[in-house]
């Protein structure tokens, strides 16, 4: 017995472009203004695809609606920011054969009462029946549609656009692990906003820094995130590292368009952990350089800073040492104070190469967690500096 599924592929094209077997389409995003009371005339350009001789193709508008989880909805709603209602195709129907394009002309046209503002809606692409695929192992038949959606954005001036956005909601997901969050940010006011979402990690008082991380949307990998005005995106990030038992506080911080002014939200959370924190395997100290690559030539130094950081909600004593003659640390033992930032020096000293290079290995010894290590080298010429070490 065959079985048979329908398979609908929707193929958004807003942001991001695939190789797909389907109707090529340019370009994929119109971005117009026009004023009310009058009207403009644009091209959309379709390909027929590579290996099909011929494609029905219907073309139509329909409106564009965002779900907290980054789904996106394309049915005609009608509503208040829906440009759909202004925009008339030329073809609504055509055919198209292997590598032929065809241009798609449409009209938009705004009355002179309409309300100056931001809206959106959709020109989407499909063939009329769907394609049969058939699995070579099981005998199963699949039914494919793949349509392609192309995004209009309309500014009507005479509007005072408005940035704002408000962080709404801050949980603490999981703490026993990696401690994990969610946050959601809300697009509050009138234009559309590319959002970027960042947490930190601090003590209860907020005056140690356990850790910062970037927060991601739900469903998407870029660090910007679009967020339709009035639409709602959830947000998940995580700290790479375990927290001890205490008493903390989340901080969230959005950036959508403003170098002076974000969205920000604050949460204190606590953990509780049901085993002793196993303290040698985490990191307490943070360094601010990674290994060391560095020009001397004979006779000469060259000194470094190299930036501590205490992780820990207690004060941290560290043990610093080279396994080379030609490096120096100052100085060799410090002890940080909770969330302290501390400077060390490691001085290189070359009196003569033995071939074109030196090495050595500089080790943070900590008292609790793990100790870091930073690999140098002394070069006794210049090097590519994209070269790995």
């Amino acid at each position: 017995m065959k079985l048979t599924k329908t398979l609908l592929i929707l193929f958004l094209a807003i942001f991001s472009v695939s190789k797909i077997n389907a109707a090529r389409v340019t370009p994929v995003r119109f971005d117009m203004s026009i004023a009310p009371g009058q009207s403009q005339e644009f091209t959309l350009n379709l390909s027929g695809s590579k290996g099909e001789y011929s494609q029905s193709l219907m073309v139509y508008i329909t409106d564009l609606s965002m779900a907290r989880n980054g789904a996106f909805g394309f049915e005609r709603t009608e509503s208040s920011s829906s440009a759909a209602k202004w925009i008339k195709l030329e073809n609504q129907k055509m055919t198209l054969f292997e590598n032929q394009t065809k241009p798609v002309k449409f009209q938009v046209s705004i009355p002179a009462n309409a309300t100056p503002g931001e809206y959106y809606c959709i020109i989407m692409v499909e063939p009329e029946k769907f394609t049969d695929l058939k699995d070579k192992v099981k005998p199963i038949m699949m039914q494919m549609k793949t349509r392609v959606a192309v995004a209009i954005i309309l500014d009507v001036p005479g509007r005072v656009y408005e940035k704002k956005g408000e962080a709404t909601e801050v949980h603490v997901l999981e703490t026993e692990n990696l401690l994990k969050i969610s946050s959601t940010f809300k697009n509050s006011g009138n234009m559309h906003l590319d959002v970027i979402g960042e947490a930190t990690i601090r003590s209860a008082d907020g005056r140690i820094s356990f850790g910062k991380f970037n927060l991601k949307a739900s469903g998407s990998s870029k660090p910007k995130t679009f967020i339709l005005p009035g639409a709602m995106r959830d947000f998940e990030g995580s700290l790479d590292r375990l927290l001890p038992s205490g008493e903390y506080r989340i901080d969230v911080s959005y950036n959508y368009g403003y170098d002076f002014k974000k969205a920000t939200r604050s949460e204190k959370f606590t953990v509780v952990r049901k085993k002793p924190l196993k303290e040698n395997a985490v990191e307490l100290l943070a360094l601010g350089t990674k290994d060391l690559k560095l020009l001397v030539p004979e006779g000469g130094r060259r000194t470094e800073v190299i930036k501590l950081t205490n992780l820990d909600y207690r004060p941290l004593a560290v043990e610093i040492s080279a396994d080379s003659e030609v490096i120096s640390i100052s100085p060799s033992k410090v002890v940080l104070k909770p969330g302290e930032v501390r400077n060390v020096m490691a001085t290189v000293s070359i009196k003569k190469y033995d071939g074109e290079k030196k090495e050595g290995v500089i080790t943070f010894k900590t008292e609790r967690g793990l100790s870091s290590k930073i690999k140098v080298v002394a070069l006794k010429n210049a090097e590519d500096p994209n070269k790995k070490m």
